[in-house]
């Protein structure tokens, strides 16, 4: 197309109707949006060189002043990508109320990562166990999702690099770890590409997975029309058996799409019901929904791509994109007047980082990040993005095809209504400013999502890059998605390990439990001093990142209301129960004091920093006033948390031993 046509296009629509599927993005934008290139998902070094240097010994432990309430840091990795898009359900409760966390796990301080693999931490009796300091699995594996079936089994269901998905799945009770690879007809033994990064969910005994086949970017082959097939798998039985394997979904096939990305889709399931959501920057967000086990499937385009089934490089006109959004590059850069290609055939996608839940009626609720995209260079064999692209993106089965709608933005920290944010100061994630959203739902319907949000202003400017830090923010919504709360920063003094430092944390990779309960909402996520990752896009040096967990009370800290919630157990404040404890610091011996409402049996137990128990104080019936004398003199120096239980509600405080 000729260049004054063009320019005419631009200046008849580009200031037309911007009411789009995606709503209005809240924020004015301050400074240019530069699109940056595209990064293939990354898989490294499947065949781990004979001769992989390993760093220096990395120091796992975290540094620790003061303990704030309600973080654990439950284990450590080097190896800093939990996924090349969407997070994986990585925490899970079981039936029975303990945790269960997972992470891609090395200490070895490089890419290479000779010992990567599942880490893996449990709760006993509400209480973490030590971090581990080797993987699950006998073979090296990476990004493992964890479920737990209704009679207690888990899997960690993972890739290794043959390539094939791997299951370490062990039962109730059981210790040990019994490991095997799904089967499946396209492994390279049996002439096809492979299988990588699954995603998995589990119900009564029902596990579904949902992978894709290996792509041609890194080092496989299109299967059946598709470059990254996405492919899915049920077991009945709890993993012990597989009766559904390389099952092409109907709606995710070669008529709708043409290529898929490494963990570009999330799953979910409740009952007989399985909702996959699939997201790809140039693709439709396609929703495919099963309601008998994974037998049939429907499926609904939740946005609608202007460009169906585009090669990149193939190449597009302006009137593809039209009408422009308001926060359009080609409006927010001014390029109406002075034509910029680029920009002016950036179209409004998504950011390949999303989320699915099924709430306890049988809707499907699908988040994801908004993202624009270009494909202006028709030479390079590669796409662009723009990186200060934000809002997060809601789509519920009462809106409709291509319906979604903004729910939240960057938070204006300074309070001026500009996003005061550049590319350049953007760390290399490759998803929205407001991204890798990961949701669960409570028996009652409430919803609840937490995601990565970049903290404008100077005060968290990381120095050392220039580079802004990631928090993770948690919104809810009480009546079915009609209406969100305002965004809850979780990483505050309140909660973080080390509130000294909250201005540091960089804060990534959510995942919340499926099914959260009503007296804790509890959230696994990757933290460490220094935006951005070393094993994709900035290439930071390798240094140790933490995985922590935090324990949020839907009442307390989201403002979440319930009705007729039973003896559910619940979080809160010290003062609920005018929890104190004197003298503080403490030498030999300290004076715990408390009042209780009711005539109630209480439990008052002493923890150490990692949420370990230490020692059962005392278990009896109290009313009113009441006074415990403990013994500290034979513990060692630093600090302590109380734990109170009683009336199916928990307090914590801190305890100084000298």
């Amino acid at each position: 197309m000729k260049l004054t046509r063009l320019l005419t296009m631009v200046a008849i629509f580009a200031m037309a109707s911007s009411v789009t599927v995606f709503g209005q993005s809240k924020l004015k934008r301050s400074s240019l949006m530069k699109p940056a290139t595209a990064e293939r998902c990354v898989e490294p070094f499947l065949d781990v060189p004979a001769d992989a240097v390993t760093a220096n010994p990395v120091n796992v432990q975290m540094p620790v002043s003061f303990r704030a309430g309600s973080e654990f840091p439950i284990g450590a990795t080097t190896y800093d990508l939990q996924s090349n898009n969407s997070v994986d359900d990585r925490i899970s409760r079981s039936s029975g109320g303990e945790l269960h966390g997972t992470w891609t796990f090395s200490l070895n301080g490089d890419v290479a990562a000779p010992d990567r693999g599942s880490g893996y931490n449990s709760t006993t009796g509400g209480v973490w166990g030590d971090q581990p300091t080797q993987r699950v699995e006998s073979v090296r594996i990476g990004w493992p999702s964890h479920v737990v079936t209704e009679s207690g089994t888990e899997c960690l269901i993972s890739h290794i690099g043959a390539p094939a998905v791997h299951v370490a799945r062990r039962t109730a009770g059981s210790a040990t770890w019994s490991e095997a690879d799904i089967p499946s007809g396209i492994l390279p033994a049996n002439g096809g590409p492979g299988i990588l990064w699954p995603r998995a969910t589990a119900s009564g005994e029902n596990i579904h997975v949902i992978a894709i086949s290996y792509p041609i970017a890194n080092g496989g082959a299109v299967y059946e029309g598709v470059d990254g097939h996405p492919l899915y798998y049920r077991s009945t039985d709890g993993g012990a058996t597989w009766d559904k394997v390389d099952v092409i979904l109907p709606g995710l096939d070669n008529t709708v799409i043409n290529s898929g990305t490494a963990d570009g889709y999330a799953i979910d399931s409740r009952g007989d019901v399985i909702a996959v959501a699939f997201f790809e920057g140039w693709s439709d967000v396609i929703l495919v929904k099963s309601e008998d086990n994974g037998e049939t499937w429907t499926q609904t385009r939740l946005h609608d791509h202007p460009l169906d089934l585009y090669e990149i490089d193939a190449g597009y006109s302006i009137e593809d994109v039209l009408p422009y959004p308001d926060d359009h590059p080609a409006v927010t850069n001014g390029a109406l007047g002075t034509f910029n290609l680029a920009d002016s055939l950036a179209i409004l996608s998504n950011d390949e980082s999303g989320a699915v839940i099924i709430d306890p009626s049988g809707m499907v609720h699908v988040f994801w990040g908004r993202m624009y995209v270009t494909d202006a260079d028709l030479t390079d064999g590669n796409s662009s993005y723009y990186p200060t692209t934000s809002g997060l993106m809601y789509w519920n089965e009462t809106f409709g095809p291509d319906s979604s709608r903004i729910i939240a933005d960057v938070v204006d920290i300074d309070g001026n209504d500009t996003l005061d944010i550049v590319g350049d100061n953007v760390s290399l994630y490759y998803c929205s400013l407001t991204g890798q959203p990961n949701a669960g739902v409570d028996e009652f319907g409430n919803i609840y999502v937490a995601y990565t949000n970049v903290m404008e202003t100077d005060r968290y400017l990381a120095i050392e890059d220039n580079q802004y830090y990631r928090h993770i923010f948690v919104i809810t919504s009480q009546d079915g998605g009609e209406t969100w709360s305002d965004p809850y920063d979780a990483i505050n003094p309140d909660v973080v390990f080390e509130p000294d430092l909250v201005d540091f944390y960089e804060a990534v990779f959510p995942s919340v439990t499926s099914n959260v309960d009503t007296g804790s909402m509890d959230i696994l996520y990757q933290q460490d001093f220094r935006p951005g990752l070393a094993v994709r896009g900035d290439m930071d040096p390798f240094e140790t990142s933490f995985i922590n967990h935090i324990s949020l009370s839907p009442r307390e800290d989201l403002g979440v209301e319930f009705m007729g919630t039973g003896t559910k157990e619940e979080t809160v404040q010290a003062d609920y129960f005018r929890l104190e404890v004197q003298p503080n610091p403490a030498r030999n011996e300290a004076l715990v004091s408390f009042e209780l409402e009711n005539n109630a049996q209480y439990n008052l137990s002493l923890l150490n920093l990692m949420g370990q128990k230490v020692a059962d104080i005392e278990t009896a019936n109290g009313f009113s006033a009441n006074q415990v004398r403990i013994n500290v003199s034979n513990l060692n120096q630093g600090v302590y948390l109380l734990r109170l239980q009683a009336d199916d509600k928990v307090a914590v405080t801190k305890l100084m031993v000298q």
